[in-house]
């Protein structure tokens, strides 16, 4: 297949390099500034949307900053060119009327890249959950933004700007996602979000949200990336235990009658997004992945409800 990149920030890099590596599909890129240094892959390079036309690429991954999505994946999604658009969807409501009008006319397969959905903590709590009900659920995710990527001025790029799509809530939405894919439809939610260091510019840098699912289950949610603690886990309450999943280390531990059982998932990084992206390819020809343009909108309500609660749209 041959497949174009808008964007080359270390998601749509990782991304590139894992397919260059696996896989034999023709890799371009598009770039908005000729003044754009050389991708590091050696993947052939265009400047003008027109050439899109000449390459005809089959799929096209939206790997640019947030509020760019919906203008790219719009664009390409009436060309009739299959989409991988990196998380979150987009980071307002502006153009998504015209984003499903041009799906839905094309015909073409959708995915939205959730990643951690191909964790195996992750997959090993959705099947668990089929046969037991949690009671509560206490999730805490926190990490220093200026670590996160090296080489890059933290306060340049587009996470510490509100209206690029920065901002905890959209940046970290992997914990919306995958609390929506293992506990289902959300009945009622209440947030508290503010900018409280200098991590960012003007965008929120922690949110804590308390969640009740259409299913009764209740959860308590707090995301920051204004923390030296780098901590990723779901602490799940049942009746007769406690199940702690960590997203950083790999692991889910069982407490019962005051044992510890823990299962240790050998893994690397790159492994999740390899099996994400084998994922995708593959419903190419089977069709409707999950977290298709119908599920994702479903995700990205919800993250818009959250931003609303907290006066940040």
């Amino acid at each position: 297949m041959k497949i174009i990149f808008f964007g080359l920030g270390s998601i749509g890099l990782r991304h590139a390099r894992l397919i260059k590596n696996n896989f034999d599909h023709e890799l371009y890129a598009y770039r908005s500034s000729k003044k754009s240094e050389k991708n590091s892959l050696g993947i052939k390079e265009i400047f003008e949307l027109n050439e899109i036309d000449r390459i005809k690429p089959d799929v096209a991954f939206i790997t640019n900053p947030t509020n760019k999505h919906v203008e790219y994946a719009t664009y390409c999604a009436r060309k009739g060119i299959n989409l991988f658009i990196e998380k979150p969807l987009s980071n307002d409501k502006q153009g998504i009327p015209e984003l499903l009008k041009a799906i839905k006319e094309k015909n073409i397969v959708t995915y939205t890249a959730y990643c951690l959905r191909f964790h195996p903590a992750i997959i090993w709590l959705k099947k668990y959950l089929k046969e037991n009900k949690p009671l509560h659920i206490n999730v805490n995710a926190s990490s220093y933004l200026h670590d996160w990527r090296e080489n890059v001025d933290p306060l340049k790029h587009f996470s510490a700007f509100k209206d690029q799509g920065g901002g905890i809530i959209l940046e970290l939405s992997h914990e919306i996602d995958y609390l929506y894919y293992l506990f289902g439809d959300i009945k009622k939610l209440s947030v508290n979000s503010e900018k409280i260091s200098d991590v960012t510019i003007d965008a929120e840098d922690f949110v804590d949200i308390l969640l009740q699912f259409k299913n009764n289950v209740f959860a308590n949610v707090h995301i920051n990336f204004l923390s030296r603690l780098w901590r990723r886990e779901i602490i799940i309450d049942f009746k007769d235990r406690t199940i702690i999943s960590d997203i950083i280390n790999h692991t889910i531990t069982i407490i019962k009658d005051k044992k510890r059982k823990t299962l240790d998932f050998e893994m690397q990084l790159d492994d999740m997004f390899l099996e994400q992206l084998e994922y995708f390819f593959n419903h190419l020809q089977k069709g409707k992945p999950m977290n298709n343009i119908t599920e994702s909108l479903k995700v990205f309500d919800i993250l818009m409800q959250v931003k609303n609660e907290a006066n940040l749209l």
